[in-house]
């Protein structure tokens, strides 16, 4: 039967080889300098927190423009061999150090996320569960300063899962109260995560230095180094659990596990990778390890609060109508408004597009029919396409599939690849998606939607359009042939 996986690095007859061996390094580096400067100017024209973000979110567009010339470089030029690919990979993650140490000491501009991260960490130290008390209770009078007066949502207990806790206290413990200290902790969680992409596609016999789709990207570099967002724990967490998952040596299975709980444990969703690395009966090591581990992180703070562990989650994940929101998400709710529809038909609707999506995967994932990578796309995909909320920190993680999964979309031998055009739609996405910072507190989102959700669904229509359209000339060729 045949598989969906990753294109073999001998199969790009695209690639251009003579011109990728002399000059593809220089031209690396002078990209790389390019983006260093401009991260100089970035520090410089850099916009308070709470004012008009505006002028800041076009500089940043325009920081793609390097990174993007530089991807298009690594893609159609022929990867280096022995110590020049070792060269190349050194170059990457200095790159990736570089452009976030640049940027490491500026304050959050376009939220407060990072300042609740230690402010979570100080209640816990003080005996307290932050999934009990909210910051503004009585109880914290004593301990308002800084931390406190730039968070936000104080009315309402934390959201964020205990090995996202456990690294806010590390960072506390190290030195309180300083963001810098924590953001130092995601950038190097970063590089951790640029390292392991390289290893995944040396894995796969594709060239290490795609792992630039991530590490040079501005989306992350902006949201991590100076926004302080979670989610790079979360990243780095999911490609280590990837990584184990593919190895055969002893313990793996128990490793992957552990290191999947941890990814729940940063952010809930990463749960649904569940089924693309379990298999089965054979797996019950797996398993018990990752239920293990989930609760074992719980134990502290279901003393701490006396069963109470949710916090905030239920009341966040339940926010219908927020104009943020994923495509199918904002449909529903429009339906719901115009027809009365009651709310938990929405819940029922996103529920069973969740397990059934799931069980498919599961079952090409036992059939071996299915890679990794294109299933945390498939999983990733549905659930920003039914969450309430989808901001731009939140679609880092499919640069990873589509470091591992992206192709030429057309090419003179093959023609149009339903899958390249697919990891362009997506790459769109992520580009795109900071625009929404523009609209920050604007009740219209029409040109949004149109120009970022609109453009990025017709291109992955097209994608399945074409894969319909290859798959039904592929068997009419089989039946002219067993005729």
């Amino acid at each position: 039967m045949p598989t969906l996986d990753l294109p073999a690095l001998t199969d790009r007859r695209h690639v251009s080889s003579s011109f990728g061996d002399t000059w593809r390094f220089p031209l690396l580096c002078f990209l790389l300098l390019i983006a260093i400067g401009y991260n100089i100017f970035l520090s410089v024209v850099i916009t308070p927190i709470d004012t008009d973000s505006s002028p800041f979110i076009v500089f940043w567009l325009i920081s793609f423009l390097p990174y993007l010339a530089a991807c298009i470089l690594i893609l159609t030029t022929r990867a280096p061999v022995g110590r020049r690919r070792w060269r190349e990979i050194a170059l990457i993650l200095v790159g990736a150090l570089v452009l976030r140490a640049q940027l490491v000491h500026q304050d959050p501009n376009l939220s407060h996320d990072s300042w609740r991260y230690l402010w979570d960490a100080r209640v816990t130290l003080n005996g307290f569960s932050p999934y009990v008390y909210p910051p503004n209770h009585p109880l914290f009078l004593h301990l308002r300063d800084f931390l406190y007066s730039n968070s936000r949502f104080r009315g309402s207990p934390t959201i964020y899962p205990p090995a996202a806790q456990g690294f806010y206290l590390f960072s506390y413990l190290l030195a309180p109260g300083n963001l810098v200290v924590l953001k130092c902790i995601f950038i190097l969680c970063d590089l951790v995560s640029t390292a392991a992409l390289a290893l995944l596609l040396l894995r796969k016999g594709m060239d290490p230095a795609r792992c630039m789709l991530y590490a040079w990207c501005p989306l992350p570099i902006i949201e991590y180094a100076i926004q302080g967002h979670l989610d790079a724990l979360m990243i780095t967490f999911i490609l280590l659990t990837i990584v184990c998952a593919q190895s055969s040596r002893k313990g793996a299975r128990i490793l992957t596990g552990f290191l999947l709980a941890i990814a729940t444990m940063t952010k809930l969703y990463p749960l649904l990778l569940l089924v693309v690395v379990w298999r089965g009966r054979r797996d019950w090591g797996l398993l018990v390890t990752f239920l293990v581990t989930i609760v074992v992180s719980y134990i502290p703070y279901l003393i701490l609060g006396n069963g109470q562990i949710l916090g905030f989650f239920a009341t966040y994940a339940s926010e219908v109508g927020a104009t943020n929101g994923g495509p199918l998400a904002l449909f529903l709710h429009w339906i719901s408004v115009q027809t009365g529809m009651p709310l938990q038909v929405t819940y029922i609707v996103d529920l069973l597009l969740v397990g059934s999506v799931s069980l498919w995967i599961w079952r090409r994932r036992l059939q071996e029919r299915l890679s990794m990578e294109a299933a945390l796309l498939i999983l990733f995909g549905v659930i920003f396409l039914i969450s309430t909320h989808v901001f731009p920190w939140y679609l880092s993680v499919l640069l990873l599939g589509i470091a591992l999964l992206i192709e030429a979309p057309w090419t003179r031998a093959r023609g149009w690849s339903s899958r390249g055009l697919a990891m362009i739609a997506l790459w769109y996405l992520c580009v795109t998606s900071i625009l929404g910072y523009i609209l920050a507190n604007a009740s219209d989102w029409t040109w949004y939607y149109l120009a970022v959700y609109g453009v990025t669904l017709l291109l992955l229509g097209l994608a399945v359009l074409l894969a319909f359209l290859r798959r039904r000339s592929d068997r009419r060729a089989q039946n002219l042939l067993a005729h």
